[in-house]
């Protein structure tokens, strides 16, 4: 059993633990698992009331934002399902190499669980935080899990007092769960830039390595060797060096390798995933990375830390993407999504007739079979042809 395997089951059994001492205070229904506490809510609304003022103009321009971008959202999401293309998918994590057929993305177990972590802690606090913004009581809030999996948040504010407000009070407060996952998308975002640019300034590529040659190949035919760093006169830092420059190269053109070993003339041949494209005859090609600058004389980089390095970025990455997606699908005029809690509050203040709830529920109906023609639709049309 491998080490990430291993700490995946101690995770889960101490997830179960707490779960069982708390037993008293836990709701189970089904396999869904509701732990309710009013901790944080008392905070919450110190906040609220020492920086009223500034909050109100924050949720306002929160209001405006996820307005335009759940329009934005909208279109692109009509756009994209008559052109028979997926711009959604589905997200779970996986262990190892498995992956997940589409539509569903797969997520490393653990970027899933701090993402959720992260998610759920700034989405449901942001709607509380503004629900006590307008006096509205909240009964408690709490986390949701499927068994012992981590899978969402909730806060609970008091509905009748909900009522009494007014539309842009409740924008407001609807709006506010996004608007927070945006907010951390954008700082991850930052993040990313800024852990790439200190990266890219620590380290750099300086060649190919890779495992062995292949049977058949112009690369074992001539004993190919050593670190690859010129291919046709072209400098060669990094795989994408590689791919590039074989772009240029047709199945049977004979090139010139330098490496650290000698020069060789290779006869490429046709790539075993695609005949079109050519294929010196290695195996397992990677970059191979050295430190620069002042601590250039630490040499090559070693493996586990460029697993540790990559390792983060893909961490900040995955946030990135969660955290926008989750905002981005809250904001689909779908009730009772807080786009359509949104989408019903707009519609009641400038309609007063009856059928406000008939015309939101249609547009849910028909937002939402969207939805999932974009999401399943690729993948059955793929199955019937």
């Amino acid at each position: 059993m491998d080490i990430e395997t291993l700490s995946i089951f101690v995770f889960f059994g101490v997830i179960g633990i707490l779960l069982y001492l708390d037993k008293k205070n836990i709701e189970f229904n089904k396999g869904l698992v509701i732990k309710r506490t009013k901790k944080g809510i008392k905070i919450l609304s110190e906040i609220a009331k020492k920086h009223r003022k500034f909050l109100i103009i924050v949720g306002n321009f929160a209001v405006g934002l996820c307005i335009v971008v759940s329009l934005v959202g909208l279109f692109f999401l009509v756009r994209a399902t008559f052109s028979g293309e997926r711009s959604a998918g589905l997200v779970l994590p996986t262990v190892g190499e498995y992956r997940y057929p589409e539509p569903i993305y797969s997520v490393p177990f653990w970027y899933w669980i701090i993402a959720i972590f992260i998610i759920v802690t700034v989405h449901e606090p942001m709607h509380a935080l503004f629900a006590r913004l307008e006096r509205i009581k909240i009964k408690d809030m709490g986390i949701l899990l499927f068994f012992v999996l981590p899978i969402g948040a909730f806060a609970d504010p008091d509905q009748k007092q909900m009522k009494g407000l007014s539309t842009i009070k409740k924008l407001r407060i609807f709006a506010a769960g996004s608007f927070g996952n945006i907010i951390v998308a954008g700082i991850f975002f930052l993040l990313i830039m800024s852990y790439d640019f200190l990266v890219s300034s620590l380290i750099e590529g300086d060649g190919i390595v890779f495992e062995k040659t292949i049977e058949n190949t112009g690369a074992q035919e001539v004993s190919l060797t050593g670190i690859i760093n010129e291919i046709d006169g072209k400098e060669i830092k990094s795989l994408l060096d590689l791919s590039e420059t074989m772009k240029g190269i047709k199945p049977g053109d004979t090139i010139e390798v330098k490496t650290t070993q000698g020069t060789f003339q290779i006869k490429t041949t046709p790539n075993p995933e695609n005949a079109e494209k050519s294929f010196i005859g290695i195996s397992n090609p990677r970059t191979l990375f050295v430190y620069k600058g002042f601590i250039k004389n630490l040499g090559v980089v070693s493996g586990g830390t460029l697993r540790s390095l990559f390792w983060i970025l893909g961490l900040l990455e995955w946030v990135f993407i969660l955290s926008l997606g989750v905002g981005l699908f809250n904001l689909f005029p779908i009730k009772p999504l807080d786009g359509g809690l949104m989408l019903e509050e707009i519609i009641k203040h400038f309609y007063k007739g009856r059928y406000v709830s008939h015309m939101v529920n249609g547009i849910s109906l028909l937002v939402l079979s969207l939805l999932l023609t974009n999401l399943f639709g690729p993948s059955i049309l793929g199955l019937i042809k």
